[in-house]
């Protein structure tokens, strides 16, 4: 299906106008200094993505580029205000995975353990696996991946055990 006026499909816009109205759908927040896209797109964990030159691109990474210049093979545009639709340039930096990885943790953004949405164990849980041995996966629902990683201490590794 096609639009009338275009003939594009609904709800894709052209690369010409994300370079000539990107500023039309941002809307600036005057008590954090963050430019929020409003000019909707396809969320990913918070992000907005955009199609813009035939493939999706954040929109964070679109602002980088607008504003600050290319962006090396291999590095992310990570966020310094922590606000996943933002793309004031002043609040993206580039770094690695890794970084991005070091500044998540630093801020105290990991989510682990019983924090975590997917997580089916409770911390007495895990201590009991701990302590276990044998074949428990099926006790607990999980898989035997997962009772290797307790048990070396690769999932749940903030839990102390004593």
């Amino acid at each position: 299906m096609t639009t009338k006026r275009t003939g594009r499909p609904p709800g894709r816009r052209p690369t010409k106008f994300y370079n000539e109205r990107f500023e039309d759908y941002v809307s600036p927040e005057p008590n954090s200094g963050c430019w929020l896209w409003d000019g909707g797109g396809e969320r990913q964990a918070g992000h907005c993505q955009i199609e813009f030159n035939g493939r999706w691109q954040y929109v964070h990474r679109f602002a980088f580029e607008r504003y600050c210049g290319p962006i090396p093979p291999g590095l992310c545009v990570c966020h310094k205000c922590d606000v996943p639709c933002c793309v004031n340039p002043d609040h993206l930096f580039l770094g690695t995975r890794a970084d991005n990885n070091t500044d998540m943790k630093q801020k105290g953004r990991q989510v682990n353990g019983i924090k975590h949405g997917l997580a089916k164990l409770t911390p007495e849980q895990v201590l009991a696996i701990r302590n276990s041995t044998g074949s428990v996966a099926k006790r607990y629902s999980v898989s035997r991946h997962t009772i290797w990683a307790i048990r070396k201490r690769k999932a749940w590794q903030h839990l102390s055990s004593e």
